[in-house]
Order: structure tokens, then sequence, then C-alpha cells
């Protein structure tokens, strides 16, 4: 085990100040096939814990109203489910980043690549061109409580959206009913199981408290060395079934959430072909995956293929 003390520099600024540093310098490097950036790993970790945080609400609005446990969040997915129908047909050149509910929606879809490159090819017509969440805007858009607040001039350009943008509100509010005959295309793809699936993840990167570490960028750093050596695991055994441990996985979803950059980077390690992801796999098989993946890394990088790799203290 490698464990470090944290120097009075280390802790003088927030993970968020040594962020809003480093990010446009990063992006300014940008190459469209690269590896996932730590600055782009925090900001999903900030996305998650406000997935988190707004679960927490909605299931307190659900409370009140008297409603059965997971029926007030099922509601609210279920009509951001449509929402995200109505932004990525109507609204999405005009509010590129969307509400946190329809953001939400986005997010689960793109990490079941194999659904979202159909849905974008087949009836969006590439219209999104595959870019994906923008970083920088999320993180404007969350502050230090993981409370999701758009600023008043973004706020004002999604007046031009045909719903109200504080979809929770809505809810309370008795504005939004779920259209069981939605006009806009249907898709075989259950969205709504696809966030609850996500939520689980969300929940538990949320436990982690990296974003409350001295040592972040230490453990995001080791994060995506270790999933550049995993994508190539799976480069070298296109008919393995192999399974990411948690910090690997959330670099794997960070980079699939810019699905461009991911598909490119995905033919350049693997010949050619797209590394799909599924995140709908039973237990057994992830324990079977997970063991096979454990020594396939072994054989080939010579260490231990652990749950996290290193240990730090917080």
């Amino acid at each position: 085990m490698v464990t470090a003390i944290p120097t009075p520099d280390q802790l003088s600024i927030s993970y968020r100040e040594k962020l809003a540093l480093t990010f446009d310098r990063q992006l300014e490097a940008d190459k469209v096939d690269r590896l996932p950036s730590i600055s782009e790993c925090v900001v999903h970790l900030e996305l998650l814990d406000a997935i988190v945080h707004v679960e927490g609400q909605v299931a307190a609005w659900g409370k009140e109203k008297g409603l059965a446990e997971g029926v007030a969040w099922n509601t609210y997915c279920s009509a951001a489910a449509q929402r995200f129908l109505k932004w990525s047909l109507a609204g999405s050149h005009e509010m590129p980043t969307p509400p946190l509910d329809i953001l939400i929606v986005w997010h689960a879809y793109m990490l079941n690549t194999a659904a979202y490159r159909h849905y974008e090819i087949e009836v969006l017509k590439g219209r999104m061109d595959f870019d994906g969440i923008s970083w920088v805007t999320v993180h404007r858009w969350i502050d230090e409580e993981s409370q999701f607040n758009i600023c008043a001039e973004d706020a004002a350009t999604m007046g031009k959206l045909p719903f109200p943008v504080d979809l929770l509100g809505a809810l309370k509010d008795g504005k939004v009913q779920i259209d069981s005959a939605s006009p806009y295309p249907s898709t075989d793809f259950d969205m709504v199981a696809a966030v609850q699936r996500q939520l689980k993840f969300a929940h538990k990167m949320h436990n982690t408290k990296w974003l409350r570490s001295p040592f972040t960028s230490q453990i995001l750093e080791s994060a995506i060395r270790r999933y550049e050596m995993f994508i190539t695991l799976i480069a070298e055994h296109p008919c393995s079934s192999l399974s990411p441990t948690p910090d690997i996985d959330l670099v794997w979803h960070t980079h699939q959430l810019s699905p461009k950059r991911y598909g490119l980077y995905s033919a350049m390690k693997a010949n050619g072909r797209f590394i799909h992801h599924n995140d709908n796999l039973a237990k057994h098989t992830l324990d079977r995956a997970f063991k096979s993946t454990r020594t396939l890394f072994r054989d080939r990088f010579g260490s231990e293929y652990r749950r996290f790799a290193i240990k730090y203290l917080c």
C-alpha cells in the first residue's frame, strides 16, 4: 500500500480552484483522439454528485406528496426521457448543454454505446455530431454543494426551449404531464432503466469522496493510466469479456461521454473496431469477467489488478 501525507500547499486551494487554473490550458491542447483528462474526470464526478443531490430533492418531494418510495424518481425520469427526445430533436443546437434532468438521460444513453450510436445515426441523422458533454459548461453550473445552477445568461437562452427549464419545479407546480402518446420517435431503448442503472454508479462514486480528498489528482492520474492498460487488454483480447475496476470505469464512462473522441480512440487502439460498453450485465457475468481480467492484466503488465490501485489517506 502506498500512502502519502498532504503538505500545507496541497491543502491550500480546493480541487475546484485547481480545476479553474488548469481547464483552459488542457483544452487548448485538445486532440480528437486523446484520453480523458484529470479535469474532465473531476467534472464527471461533480455531475454524479449533482445527480445524487437531485435524486434526494425528488425523493423529498415524493415524501411530501405521500408517494411510495421510488415513484417520484420514476416520474421525474420518465418526464426527463420525453424532454430528452424533444431537446435532441429540436433544441440541441440552441442549447448544447441541456437542463440537468435531460443531461441525466443523455448521460445514461451515451453509456450504452450501441443504442446511442443507433439513435444518433438513424434518428438524429448525425445532427448532434457525437460531440457529447461540454465539461466546461457543466463545471460552471455545479456549485460546491452539488446544486445544479444554470447561470442567468444561459437560462435566458434556454427560454427558447419548448418546456420549462426546471423539471422538478414544474412537477411540483403540476405543469408537467407525462405524454403516453408522444409525437416524438419512439426507441426500443429503455432510457428510464438506463438512468436507474447509472444512479447506482453515481452513488458508488459519490461515496468514494474522491472530490474531497487531497489526492484527487493522484487518484485520477492512476485511474487514467490503468484505463489505458485496460483498453489495451480489450484490444488484444477481442473475444474475451473483461470487467473494469470502479476507478477505471469512471475514466471509461468519462471517455464515452465525448462519443466522437471515444470512437476515434477506440478505432486507433482496436484496429478500427469500436469498443462497446454494456452497463446491463448480471453480477455473475461481471464476476467471471473480473477474474479473467485480473489474470490477463497480471500476465500482460506484471502487476496485480486491484479494485483500486493506490490507497490514499483522506
